[in-house]
């Protein structure tokens, strides 16, 4: 149901996500979504997770959406370098108009959020991650210097010689997170530990209405680290992914293959809308809202329930070959580099 005092909440919830800036903004979301579980599986009924995790106070649809676009706009304005700079809080540039400019759009990312969930709120798809990527891309478009061209990002002359979707350039979403044995291995520990945790506690009634977010709020509290300059990997979107298919088909293999396959939407995303522009168009909020779809699809047309865990373990095994050969085929690349 609209409600006009949301409406305003919103907007300071867009000031304030600007404020503390995008990676810090999605850390929270994290940190304050754990003890909501807690406290959800402890009796408390306050709806902390719609208010606060998913809220208007770090919902990432409004504090970390509308810090993406505060960031493309200080770019645009020329206070920043560039509009991928996650980890810069947008208040220590002392310009009252990039705050103003993220309450705008996390006003915008609640409305956008309220009208997909009217029609595809069911299941169809993850509503809020949607939202993140539709708020991204206006404010990529808004504030870009190519228009309706910036969805998909206008190639330099370089990505045009090694193609769009090939790896290369200075202008990539996580180098340490893109070859295919490291996005397979992390999404098998990262996914089966969500997809294994989501499970028990949906067999127990106490804890079942917290249980798709445990994966999901831990993998954005980790993030502090990538904050802090470490190697950590980015893992909500093969937790949640994971969480997503083990409650639809009742099986850990299901969520740890769906894992896998939510790493390499991450890095369609990446190449689609983020790698060529200037500004942050999440890739994992695209592979979660993409992923939820395909495991709503696959559970409707009773994937899920077809050959017990042959089907996922056949994936999972697909992929671990394929990362094995790609580490195989980027070991020959470097030898030869060398040798030369």
């Amino acid at each position: 149901m609209f409600d006009w005092m949301f409406l305003i909440i919103a907007f300071c919830g867009g000031v304030f996500g600007s404020a503390v800036g995008v990676l810090p903004a999605f850390i929270c979301t994290g940190l304050v979504g754990l003890p909501g579980i807690a406290a959800g599986i402890a009796g408390s009924t306050f709806n902390w997770h719609g208010l606060l995790t998913f809220g208007p106070f770090f919902g990432p649809h409004i504090s970390f959406a509308s810090a993406c676009v505060a960031t493309a706009y200080a770019r645009k304005r020329g206070y920043l370098k560039s509009g991928k700079e996650v980890t810069v809080s947008l208040m220590g540039l002392n310009k009252p108009d990039i705050l103003l400019v993220g309450g705008i759009f996390g006003v915008l990312g609640y409305l956008i959020q309220m009208g997909v969930a009217s029609f595809a709120g069911q299941g169809q798809t993850d509503t809020v991650a949607l939202t993140v990527v539709i708020v991204a891309l206006t404010g990529k478009v808004v504030f870009g210097e190519h228009g309706l061209k910036e969805i998909f990002g206008v190639l330099s002359e370089e990505a045009k010689a090694r193609g769009r979707f090939a790896l290369g350039g200075s202008n990539r979403w996580l180098a340490f997170q893109e070859t295919m044995g490291q996005k397979v291995m992390i999404a098998i520990g990262a996914g089966g530990l969500s997809a294994y945790v989501t499970k028990v506690m949906l067999a127990d009634p106490a804890t079942a209405s917290n249980a798709l977010f445990v994966g999901f709020c831990i993998s954005a509290a980790s993030l502090i680290f990538l904050q802090a300059g470490q190697g950590t990997p980015i893992t909500h979107h093969l937790t949640i992914g994971a969480a997503y298919a083990v409650a639809a088909s009742g099986n850990i293999f299901w969520g740890v293959a769906m894992a896998v396959i939510a790493s390499q939407l991450c890095d369609i995303g990446s190449r689609l809308f983020y790698n060529h522009g200037d500004a942050h168009v999440d890739p994992p909020a695209f592979a979660i809202c993409t992923g939820a779809t395909l495991t709503y699809l696959l559970n409707s047309a009773g994937v899920f329930k077809m050959g017990g865990s042959i089907f996922p373990l056949l994936i999972i095994l697909l992929f671990v070959v394929w990362g094995l050969y790609d580490q195989k085929q980027s070991k020959i690349s470097q030898s030869a580099e060398t040798s030369a």
